[in-house]
């Protein structure tokens, strides 16, 4: 796809005055969204290196100077392509953010209670029981849409870090956690797994 806004356009319109770092963060946050929803994900041409269209919606009639992708992005943003990279990993290592059926999201997505008046634009959610043949019995995904940081309580545990502070691990190797308060950073995701 091509056509419209791309996401790096679209932030700079709806975060006007945002640094380029909160940016590429909910950009982040924007992606990890996309590749752990159920379903097929689309990513529009360039967003892995930030590329933006100098905000022309409609730019099938406008010369390269627009269109192009530049790919010395990928060195500029590297960070951000190899955070891509991981989401996509992490999607194509484990079948709990790929179930095909209705009935089996609806056996196995759990969402929190939270309490939107005191934690706005936080989203907290399991996917449970070895969902589609994980190897992970639970998988806790929190995202923070704010600004500011919130914080989210998770229950006990033996945890893997799968995502966090702008890092992804297919595997869980960012280190472990055993649940309790934990703060999101703005715009930020959260991963975590158990295995019993």
């Amino acid at each position: 796809c091509h056509d419209d806004l791309c996401l790096t356009d679209k932030l700079k319109k709806s975060m006007e005055g945002a640094s380029e770092k909160e940016m590429l963060d909910a950009a982040k946050l924007a992606q990890t969204i996309v590749f752990t929803s159920q379903g097929t994900p689309f990513m529009f041409a360039g967003e892995e290196v930030f590329r933006d269209k100098k905000g022309v919606h409609n730019s099938y009639k406008s010369p390269d100077s627009i269109n192009a992708i530049d790919w010395g992005n990928k060195t500029k943003y590297k960070d951000q392509y190899e955070y891509y990279k991981g989401l996509i990993a992490l999607r194509k290592a484990h079948p709990a953010f790929r179930m095909t059926t209705a009935a089996d999201i609806a056996k196995n997505l759990k969402f929190d209670k939270i309490d939107s008046a005191k934690t706005p634009n936080l989203i907290s959610y399991s996917l449970n029981n070895n969902a589609n043949g994980d190897e992970w019995k639970e998988i806790k995904v929190v995202f923070n849409g704010a600004s500011y940081p919130q914080t989210v309580d998770i229950k006990k545990g033996e945890w893997k870090k799968v995502v966090e502070n702008g890092k992804v691990s297919p595997t869980g190797e960012l280190g472990t956690t055993t649940g309790g308060k934990i703060e999101l950073p703005p715009y930020s995701a959260l991963i975590l797994a158990r295995e019993k």
